[in-house]
């Protein structure tokens, strides 16, 4: 038996690695009697006779594991607290998130998801190492909430005024959500109500619409460093993305053609009442090898129309490339032939 020589210090040093991963194993294994009464399933090797003779290994497993030898009623009426290799308790971080139900993903009105944030203390949380702390140990994203809002009651926002900069922080769990559902290509293409609290007390808080905007992450990590946030208002544009629809439609595409795009997303206005679309729909029916595709093949659902910013004459969406069938070789041979 390893563990029989041990002091009490060595074989918390040893086993402090894993006296945590075998704490956590417990709450989501089977918690049967015979389960808890056979300690070789918490440490590899280790018998009741073990225990019985070696008091350090059996101060051990009081320390580290202690639902070993109780019955499933009992572990179930105890609270679940994780402790570290020295028995101190792990402290429960706190829940930063104040998201609606999720199972409501589909029913926002105008399309609209929800979003919460706080305000950053001017002196206590502005500065590159404050911001570093407020990522790496609270979790939360800097950033600022900034822009104009002429339908903003009971008096119109101008971009202009400093008043209309914010300095605020989002939750990372809320800004990682949404960039699992939208991929961070498209998540600046979305709005969002952003409800801004003072603090943590604060129940209210002030809802703002708003788009991500020049969000910034780490070039080597999958980390958000940065999320700002420009208002928002009917009439303003917004860059939606273009996905394709009818590529069965297309022998070009069938035959394994795609478009090298030009442009993926398209700047469109939403007017007032309009659910704001995902993204804009690119028909490709009938499409040809080479051919340009241009805005004519784009969908614009209703109330929903390019911004003064797309030119109709010069915006190209991509071109279709790909192999072409033996039929169409022989013809091109031939054309160069009688030329």
């Amino acid at each position: 038996m390893i563990l029989g020589s041990l002091t009490k210090s060595n074989a918390r040093s040893m086993f402090g690695s894993v006296s945590r991963v075998g704490r956590l194993q417990v709450a989501s294994l089977s918690s049967s009697s015979s389960y808890n009464d056979d300690p070789s399933t918490f440490v590899q090797g280790v018998t009741k006779e073990d225990l019985e003779k070696d008091p350090v290994l059996a101060e051990y497993f009081a320390v580290n594991f202690p639902d070993y030898g109780k019955d499933a009623d009992e572990i179930a009426k105890e609270e679940k607290i994780l402790v570290d290799a020295f028995g101190t308790p792990i402290p429960t971080p706190t829940i930063k998130n104040r998201d609606l139900d999720l199972d409501e993903v589909n029913s926002y009105p105008l399309n609209i998801r929800p979003m919460t944030a706080y305000s950053r203390d001017l002196e206590s949380e502005e500065g590159t190492k404050k911001c570093y702390k407020l990522r790496e140990e609270q979790d939360l994203i800097p950033g600022i909430l900034y822009g104009g809002d002429p339908t903003a009651k009971p008096h119109p926002i101008q971009s202009r005024d400093h008043s209309s900069k914010l300095l605020i922080k989002t939750p990372w769990d809320q800004v990682q959500r949404e960039l699992d559902r939208f991929t961070y290509h498209n998540f600046e293409s979305r709005v969002y109500n952003l409800t801004v609290y003072e603090n943590e007390e604060d129940k209210e808080g002030v809802v703002h619409q708003v788009i991500p905007s020049d969000v910034q992450h780490h070039p080597a990590q999958k980390k958000v460093y940065c999320v700002n946030y420009l208002r928002y208002f009917p009439g303003r544009p917004i860059k939606l993305p273009i996905i394709y629809i009818n590529e069965d439609e297309s022998a070009a595409m069938k035959r394994g053609g795609f478009v090298v795009p030009v442009n993926r997303h398209v700047s469109c206005v939403i007017e007032e009442g309009v659910d704001i679309p995902e993204a804009i729909e690119l028909d490709l029916t009938g499409a040809v090898l080479r051919e340009v595709v241009r805005i004519d093949r784009l969908i614009f659902p209703d109330g929903v129309k390019p911004s003064k910013r797309v030119d109709p004459k010069k915006y190209l969406v991509g071109t279709i490339f790909g192999r072409r069938s033996d039929g169409e070789d022989e013809e091109d041979e031939d054309a160069d032939a009688a030329a």
